[in-house]
């Protein structure tokens, strides 16, 4: 079989398990134990003379279907506990002990942990890059859809339902998109803090283009595509992995240039017009490969699933604790890039060690 045959039959089973994932109902609420039970739980307690909800749980849109679901789920969880039974997902979810009708205390919290972090980059982005540097718009944006996103973050993980999901998901993809774009826009020089490539307009253009025909796409479906969705967002944030990747390589090793057609293209230096290999390295040059790493490692929670602790910690909310720190170190390298590229283009003295690199070039 020609390889460009088995690559497009590879694609082609990817993507049918992505677009059908989301068919498959979790384990937990296909259990017979768990369907008697919320039917037993409706009947007894959803009829109209019954007592409603607490009024916490109906201020956080509880329904009396969703607390039957959420107590048969957890006295399922007691068995599982009791070695009777097998730890089982509903919905999608673990069964989380709930906090006045937060769903996911733990989630929650991390994420405004990781709203906060963002916002501190906000204030250091417009306290400490200045004004006339091209690139701090472009940060300040970053920043904005950082605490956009880690704001639904918080809103989805307190109450998990249709709309909550689908800003959650949406807002990620978004800074996903975004934070990609800045990497080519940065590293291939199409911004920098004293000019602007008429490229800009146009690959900001089709990202936006990109992003809002992937919205489009996903909400056709009647069952919302998780599998396809999330596929998307994780090869756009390998790409710009790999960009950052290759940026810190480009101080040790002359990457080969790339013909395409006519044309050949050479890796631009990290700090123009200084050659990489000729000078001395600044002290974040291998910054971007550490924090990529790390962030990779971090991912595997994501992968190596279990069923949360105490019904309180999981994997997933692991993975919201560990991107605090890691959003703070990218920040550091941001602000301080911005600023050395600003200092490299003026001719100025490029600083090789700093702690944090705040105050860089900001006189």
């Amino acid at each position: 079989m020609p390889k460009r045959t088995r690559l497009a039959g590879a694609l082609t089973l990817f993507a049918f398990l992505a677009l059908t994932a989301p068919a498959l109902a979790s384990s937990g609420d296909r259990h017979a134990s768990f369907k008697l039970c919320t039917n037993v739980c409706e009947v007894k307690r959803c009829e109209p003379h019954h007592p409603p909800l607490p009024w916490h749980l109906r201020a956080l849109l509880w329904t009396c279907a969703d607390d039957c679901a959420y107590i048969c789920g957890h006295r399922l969880t007691d068995k599982a506990d009791a070695g009777s039974e097998s730890y089982h997902q509903f919905f999608g979810k673990w069964a989380f002990h709930r906090l006045f009708g937060i769903q996911e205390p733990m989630s929650v919290v991390f994420s405004l942990g990781n709203l906060a972090v963002n916002y501190r980059g906000l204030f250091n982005v417009t306290e400490y890059v200045r004004s006339d540097n091209g690139l701090q718009p472009w940060l300040i944006v970053a920043a904005l859809l950082q605490i956009n996103t880690w704001f639904w973050s918080t809103i989805f993980h307190t109450r998990d339902l249709p709309l909550t999901e689908k800003l959650d998901y949406f807002s990620a993809m978004m800074t996903v998109a975004y934070m990609l774009l800045y990497a080519i826009v940065r590293i291939f020089g199409l911004q920098t803090p004293k000019s602007r490539s008429l490229y800009c307009f146009k690959l900001a253009a089709a990202f936006g283009v990109f992003v809002l025909s992937h919205f489009v796409y996903v909400s056709s479906f009647a069952h919302f595509p998780y599998g396809y969705h999330v596929g998307v967002a994780m090869v756009l944030g390998l790409m710009s992995n790999v960009l950052w990747i290759f940026w810190t390589l480009s101080f040790y090793i002359r990457l080969p240039p790339v013909k395409i057609g006519s044309k050949v293209f050479t890796w631009p230096y990290p700090y123009p017009p200084r050659n990489p290999q000729l000078t001395a390295r600044p002290s974040q040059a291998n910054t971007p490969l550490v924090l990529v790493v790390l962030t990779m490692l971090a991912m595997s929670l994501e992968i190596l699933d279990f069923a949360p602790i105490r019904r309180t910690i999981d994997a997933h909310s692991l993975w919201h604790l560990a991107t605090i720190p890691l959003g703070e170190m990218w920040w550091r390298f941001l602000i301080k890039d911005a600023n050395d590229l600003q200092a490299a283009e003026g001719g100025g003295r490029l600083p090789l060690s700093s702690a944090s690199g705040l105050k860089q070039s900001t006189d």
